[in-house]
């Protein structure tokens, strides 16, 4: 078999001949398809933990962008757009518009290599999609010295050699059939019975090799596809199944791709990657802290010059400061940096401006007037670490949790409350919608002010505003059909409709009910497309993994200029909500309830939380809606990011930009976007959530 192509003969010969001792782990890139790799063959390599990328390549017929996360070192997905040339999406969606495929890749190690043996991994490409290019793969990697070898056999799309009989079949004829994907095919459902399926399967090898002087590696592969069975009718041309390629790294973090596949085809791709686990800037334009001082502190305590030194120096928007004999407690909200880094900073301060008298420093977090949690410091142990007197790990000793003490006007030494306090930003903004019929990126670009206002302790009133001012939507012509209330798919008219738009303007009130309890009411125009009124109750136990959420609303679909109109549809819709957050940074979000369209189901929400605040989530909804009534995608599905802007500023901040990836747009299982959320604004009962930054508390 292998007598033409003696490459996969000296890789099987290089598993053999096991180093003498196990390398340093290599750098790793990506294939055309983009999962990590050699050119168009996939290795068991994993990127490192939080690794996030965006990959684009070009062969032949195949334009590919694809969206690569590792959320834990064996677990590796990506998300990925193909454009096919020359096939269209079909006159009647289209025109002329190329075809473009949606596909979920996932990969998932089983064994790290060890001394003598290779890591090995499992591998499904199209996991849910329209199974154009379904394909699942068992691979093997070894790393001797600069070179990394890798051994597969693939099935699917990387079995069209055909080179051996399915082994499974040993385990039932079942095994023996494949269903092929169709264009037109609604997506969405996972084809179990597809997996590892096939009559014949293929063998695929290859080689990296890693240059030390200079920041290039080389690549050779035997392609496990003869692509005689392209999707969509295409037959390409193969004059070799050997595939050519050299990786360039001119900076860290950007890869550069060429070479030659089929032995007749040019490819070329980029790859532009970042770790969200360990990404930091270093914050160059942050006050210093200030020292802890050994002079005589002060009789008397200058509240005025204190809370304006909090705000300052240590981020704290102070509400009140009490005196309980001993002991002080700051009511505030940490506007700017990760709570624990606020704390230590503020706790400098009140060493040297406050009365030996006290002992110890109780910081209650508020939310919006919201009580939520309380950190309480031993002034002393503060004291010694800071001045390099103790170790750090004395203040993490003698810190505790717990709930945050009611306010009593009877201690009250200070007070700067935030009500009729006026709030406001105005920031640009980019939205955009890939891979659609219209084009493949429809986006705008413009302006959007936000602004709030106290009225009372738990009353706030809030708003944003849109202006767009530059934009393609002239060319979003599409709209889907629907057997459902259009819910969604009205999208195009409610952003051609006007530039002006008012994303949001609502009256909320937050409130404490006992210890564990909070909860929350709303009403006015909750989100671009919906106004209405609504209610949250949680349950939320300090210091548990786990927390319980009830919503309620009553929402009318506002008009498409949105402006203060309404149109005639309204319905009820709510969920139960149930939270859990593992040991190693895996949150599960399980909501049932009423959506938007009426129908009635389960959403699933699991992400990857990392200690800087950085998060890769993915979700699913499925409801009473059958696949044929929900359309294209057959469920609401889809990806997103949260990344802390602190992440990549030279000066602290709380700022978060999130970036939600929908496969496609459709009325079953859509959720109300509400503003506010209890379980997000009591995020300090989670003590580990706290603990994640404590080694930030002398910064």
């Amino acid at each position: 078999m292998f007598r033409k192509h003696p490459l996969v003969a000296s890789i099987l010969l290089g598993f053999a001949a096991l180093p003498s001792a196990q390398a340093e782990p290599l750098s790793y890139s990506q294939t055309n398809s983009g999962e990590v790799g050699l050119v168009e063959m996939p290795t068991s390599r994993m990127y490192p933990e939080g690794a996030f990328g965006v990959h684009l390549s070009y062969a032949d017929l195949y334009s590919r962008v694809a969206v690569i996360a590792q959320p834990l070192p064996w677990f590796q997905f990506l998300f990925k757009y193909t454009d096919i040339s020359n096939r269209l999406y079909g006159e009647a969606i289209a025109d002329s518009q190329s075809y473009k495929d949606k596909s979920t890749d996932i990969k998932v190690r089983l064994f790290e290599e060890t001394y003598y043996l290779p890591e090995v991994a499992v591998g499904i490409r199209d996991v849910g999609g329209t199974g154009l290019f379904s394909g699942e793969y068992v691979v093997l990697s070894k790393q001797i010295k600069n070179l990394d070898l890798s051994f597969g056999m693939g099935w699917g799309y990387l079995g069209q050699q055909g080179h051996l009989d399915n082994p499974l079949s040993l385990f039932g004829d079942s095994f023996d059939y494949r269903d092929a994907g169709e264009a037109g095919d609604q997506g969405g459902n996972i084809s179990y019975s597809n997996f590892f399926s096939g009559e014949k399967v293929a063998l695929f090898a290859g080689a990296e090799y890693y240059f030390e002087s200079m920041p290039l590696r080389l690549k050779i592969e035997y392609d496990a596809n003869d692509y005689q069975n392209e999707p969509l009718g295409n037959v390409l041309e193969q004059k070799s199944p050997i595939n050519v390629g050299v990786v360039y790294s001119p900076l860290k973090g950007i890869d550069l791709q060429l070479g030659m596949v089929r032995g007749n085809e040019v490819y070329a791709g980029v790859t532009f990657r970042t770790n969200l686990k360990t990404a930091d800037n270093p914050k160059l334009l942050d006050p210093k802290p200030v020292p802890v001082q050994e002079t005589a502190r002060p009789d008397q305590a200058d509240w005025p010059t204190i809370d304006q030194q909090l705000r300052a120096n240590a981020g704290i928007d102070v509400e009140r400061i009490e005196q309980q004999d001993q002991e002080l407690y700051i009511y505030g909200n940490q506007k700017q940096y990760p709570l624990a880094k606020g704390v230590g900073r503020a706790a400098r301060l009140l060493d040297n401006q406050t009365p030996d008298q006290i002992e110890q420093f109780h910081f209650v977090d508020l939310q919006f007037g919201l009580p939520v949690s309380q950190l309480n410091l031993q002034r002393e142990s503060f004291h010694a670490a800071a001045n390099l007197e103790a170790e750090e790990s004395v203040i993490t000793e003698t810190t505790s949790f717990s709930n945050p003490k009611a306010v009593n006007d009877e201690q009250l030494v200070y007070q700067s409350s935030s009500i009729g306090q006026f709030n406001y930003d105005v920031s640009p903004y980019f939205s955009g919608s890939f891979g659609g019929p219209d084009a493949f990126l429809l986006y705008q670009l413009g302006l959007k002010a936000n602004a709030d206002y106290r009225l009372t302790e738990g009353l706030l009133w809030s708003g944003s505003l849109k202006l767009g001012l530059l934009d393609n939507y002239d060319n979003f012509e599409y709209q889907a059909d629907s057997l459902l209330p259009r819910v969604r798919t009205s999208i195009r008219d409610y952003l051609k409709t006007s530039v002006l738009r008012m994303d949001n303007m609502q009256l909320s009130h937050f409130e404490r009910l006992a210890p564990n309890w909070y909860a929350s009411l709303y009403g006015g125009y909750l989100e671009w497309m919906y106004g209405g009124i609504g209610g949250e109750l949680l349950y939320r136990p300090l210091g548990k993994r786990w927390a319980l959420g009830l919503d309620a609303n009553r929402v009318k679909q506002r008009d498409f200029d949105q402006g203060l109109g309404f149109r005639d549809y309204e319905v009820t819709t709510g969920h139960l909500t149930a939270y859990y957050q593992s040991q190693i940074g895996i949150q599960a979000k399980v909501s049932a309830g009423q959506y938007l369209a009426g129908d009635r189901g389960v959403t699933i929400d699991l992400s990857r939380q990392f200690k800087n605040g950085a998060s890769i989530g993915v979700w699913a909804t499925k409801t009473d809606v059958s696949a044929e009534e929900f359309g294209e995608g057959s469920f609401d599905k889809g990806f997103y990011f949260q990344l802390p802007l602190n992440l990549f500023s030279f000066k602290s901040t709380n700022e978060v930009a999130e970036l939600n990836w929908r496969f496609l747009t459709r009325d079953g299982g859509q959720m109300l976007n509400r503003r506010y959320e209890l379980y997000e604004l009591t995020r300090s009962r989670d003590q580990q959530w706290i603990l994640n930054n404590f080694d930030q508390i002398l910064d």
